[in-house]
């Protein structure tokens, strides 16, 4: 059995740190500006079933939402012809 001495020198070494890891700086920590998220809006259109389906499809296969790919062929469409 460990005695007392070994005992409090194993405690006060595993507190090395003591109230310094407790106490918050008050200055306030800069964090990096995160990027504005842009506004999302809804839409409702009426698009033919089998483009629909297409598109679908195409989105289980990469593994997104349909939303990313419409959103995809949105930007590739104006970048095109903007």
């Amino acid at each position: 059995m460990a005695n007392k001495k070994d005992l409090k020198s194993s405690m006060a070494h595993g507190m090395s740190s003591g109230l310094d890891s407790l106490i918050q700086p008050t200055t306030k920590i800069q964090e990096p500006e995160q990027p504005q998220k842009e506004k999302a809006v809804h839409c409702n259109f009426v698009i033919n079933q089998s483009i629909h389906a297409r598109l679908k499809t195409l989105a289980i296969r990469k593994g997104v939402t349909l939303k990313d790919v419409i959103q995809e062929a949105a930007l590739e469409y104006l970048d095109r012809n903007e």
